[in-house]
């Protein structure tokens, strides 16, 4: 019975799925560490901004 390699971290194998998966949508000039970075930064405050405005319609209606 083999034994499987010793996991280094969740959070390196979550981020190198993450990573992966990343690289096959993301066009090629942005695929470099610096561009992807940007990329993920952009993403997460675009996703900010759309849950803000969402929540703050949905809770201005259930208020009313």
């Amino acid at each position: 019975m083999k034994k499987k390699p010793k996991q280094e971290s969740v959070f390196k194998e979550a981020w190198n799925n993450m990573s992966d998966d990343f690289n096959r949508f993301m066009p090629e000039k942005l695929r470099t560490n610096s561009g992807k970075k940007k990329f993920v930064l952009w993403l997460f405050i675009l996703e900010l901004a759309v849950l803000g405005v969402v929540g703050k319609f949905v809770y201005g209606w259930l208020v009313n």
